[in-house]
């Protein structure tokens, strides 16, 4: 089976389109930021799919995808919050869940402990949601629409969303570990 593929070359798209992203954003270039955005989110739905249906997925796409996922969701709010978009403390609980996320396989892989990488729907819900609050943010400062007091709880569900799916994840892997002593 072929490493690069229409859907691995999908992928590659939503990852090359993030340095496009950032210099908009650092830019003030919102506009063209929030729908280079878009198109970045509907590759992600994309790439999967058509994996699927075509029946071309790789090991490298399973990898390729989520990288270009955490890499778009991080860098674009890390730069938004660096030009003071949204709040330091949504950002570092979104890159913490993932970041424990990580340790908990690099842990288990060190522990030779076999447990499920696959990701949770819960997960799968969160990162939806945080593409929709990233894309309320560009459109607000974009000035599309006035959404401020929107954002700000959907920033709250958010925060508590993230928490959550972070806490089904642990809660999945501890089990894996007790099941495998």
């Amino acid at each position: 089976m072929k490493i690069i593929n229409i859907a691995n070359t999908i992928s590659f798209f939503r990852l090359f389109s993030v340095p496009i992203i950032l210099l908009m954003i650092l830019d003030d270039r919102l506009e063209i930021a929030f729908w280079v955005f878009l198109f970045a989110c509907f590759t992600d739905i994309f790439d999967g799919l058509l994996a699927r249906k075509l029946k071309i997925v790789t090991e490298f796409g399973k990898i390729l995808d989520p990288i270009s996922d955490k890499i778009l969701i991080f860098s674009v709010l890390i730069t938004l919050s660096y030009k003071n978009f949204i709040e330091w403390p949504i950002v570092v609980i979104i890159v913490l869940r993932d970041f424990i996320i990580l340790l908990g396989a690099v842990f288990s892989i060190l522990l030779k402990k076999r447990i499920n990488y696959s990701p949770l729907k819960i997960g799968k819900i969160t990162f939806f949601f945080q593409t929709i609050f990233i894309g309320m943010l560009l459109c607000n400062y974009a000035n599309f629409f006035d959404i401020e007091i929107l954002i700000k709880y959907f920033g709250l569900f958010i925060i508590y969303l993230t928490f959550i799916s972070g806490i089904f994840y642990l809660i999945r892997w501890l089990k894996d570990l007790v099941v495998n002593l």
